[in-house]
């Protein structure tokens, strides 16, 4: 019944398609110069279907399961977004805490047991990864990742021997916030713009600084840490700190001047980043200030300041700067690499993962999105109507750059907080002391560092 049905189904299409043959072949010249427009208009719609055919056959015949070692939850609207374009690729999520990441790495490659086929890298731990040389050049095949796909700062920071090796992922970029009422009381103005009008450097900072102390009384200060200013001179300097083993001594001794200078016009609280009494500033009046990364709003100036519309942001004195972020690589001789890499591809460098992730409160490195005003719109409660969004990526992301880091930065950062911690105690340990405790503590904990 089956084949004789079959049959004479294709008997009506030949009797069907004769007609239309001969019709056409009735209707004259233009019926046959509408003809040939219609071959090539179907030729073409048969060419673009028979593309998409192929791609989505493509994307059903990758099938499998790649495993990422990540200590973030899974981002459920860009998951499923990649789920519905590779439905055959299953992601096997191991959980490891973002400090242990290095260490995992390093006891599995000494024991001899199997890498993942892709690794969740947080800034801190990404010198000390990139160092072990385990991980994939992503600019080669079957990668050929595009480097103009992301903005121009990533491209130093996430390369090894100027090929990337990892793909970053959540946009780190930062401003500074301040509140607006004491802002209006202090300097005559909440604008944003304005505000960046008014501070054109840092020494005008300190200036500023100086008055809203004496006319507070000392009850207003600028920033509530010496770690907040430390940090984003870290993230503005004009250099890196070090040259393979080199440390470049003129630009320390530059940073370190400058939170001196800080230091000494008593415009700084003693507090330490990431506490209790830190977290609980957002919710004061006591400080005018705040470093402001992307995700600050969203996950601490939020959870710590109930009240809405207290808040702006706006361009740093020197330009804005990279705080945090994490980036993905995938380690040489992954077995399912390339799977991997169509979750990295779609997840970081495409519109389509661009614009799930946002959904999910993430923003990507994928720079072309970035040129769509809808996507850069953003506000968040604490920022009233203000388009933070804009202010971050549009006149923040203009004015940033990044600089490249070595293993060597991590020692010194260790070193660092030893030295910020003694500034913040002992107002009589200035400069040369500074700098001195700097070589002493470098010369024992990494003894390969050149000081010149």
């Amino acid at each position: 019944m089956l084949i004789r049905f079959w049959t004479k189904r294709v008997s009506l299409l030949i009797t069907i398609t004769m007609l239309v043959c001969l019709l056409a072949a009735c209707g004259g010249g233009n019926a046959v110069n509408n003809q040939k427009e219609g071959d090539t208009n179907n030729k073409e719609s048969a060419k673009a279907d028979n593309e998409g055919t192929a791609a989505s056959k493509g994307n059903v015949d990758l099938k499998g399961e790649f495993t990422l070692w990540t200590w973030e939850p899974e981002h459920p609207t860009a998951l499923a977004a990649f789920n519905a374009k590779y439905p055959n690729i299953k992601v096997k999520r191991v959980n490891v805490a973002a400090e242990d990441i290095s260490k995992k790495l390093q006891t599995t490659i000494a024991s001899g047991g199997e890498l993942p086929d892709v690794v969740r890298i947080e800034r801190g731990q990404k010198a000390k990864i990139f160092d072990m040389d385990i991980l994939e050049n992503l600019e080669a095949a079957p990668y050929n990742a595009d480097k103009s796909i992301l903005f121009d700062y990533d491209l130093p920071t996430f390369s090894v021997d100027d090929h990337l090796v990892a793909i970053p992922d959540d946009m780190s970029v930062a401003g500074i916030a301040y509140i607006k009422s004491l802002a209006k009381q202090y300097f005559g103005t909440d604008n944003p713009e304005e505000m960046e009008a008014i501070f054109t450097d840092w020494d005008v900072f300190i200036e500023k600084g100086k008055e809203v102390l004496q006319q507070s009384g000392g009850k207003v200060q600028m920033f509530p840490s010496l770690g907040d200013v430390n940090q984003t001179l870290k993230g503005q300097r004009a250099e890196p700190y070090f040259d393979g083993d080199k440390l470049n001594v003129p630009m320390l001794t530059n940073t370190v001047t400058d939170l001196v200078k800080f230091r000494d016009a008593g415009i700084i609280d003693k507090l330490d980043q990431w506490t209790p009494a830190w977290n609980a500033t957002f919710g004061g009046e006591k400080y005018i200030f705040a470093m402001s990364p992307v995700w600050m709003p969203q996950y601490v100036i939020g959870p710590n300041d109930k009240k809405d519309d207290r808040w702006a942001l706006m361009v740093p004195p020197g330009g804005g700067f990279i705080r945090g972020g994490s980036s993905h690589g995938i380690p040489k001789g992954a077995k399912n690499a390339e799977l991997a890499w169509k979750w990295i591809e779609f997840t970081s460098m495409s519109q389509e993962g661009a614009e799930t992730q946002k959904k999910d409160g993430v923003f990507t490195h994928f720079k072309q999105a970035y040129e769509n005003e809808s996507f850069t719109n953003w506000t968040w409660r604490n920022f009233g109507t203000q388009d933070i969004g804009h202010k971050f990526f549009v006149d923040i992301s203009a004015t940033t750059k990044d600089m490249p880091e070595n293993i060597n930065d991590l020692v010194l950062d260790e070193v660092m907080n030893i030295v910020l911690q003694t500034l913040v105690k002992d107002e009589a340990f200035g400069v040369e002391q500074a700098m001195d405790r700097i070589q002493k503590e470098l010369k024992a904990k990494a003894p390969n560092i050149v000081w010149e």
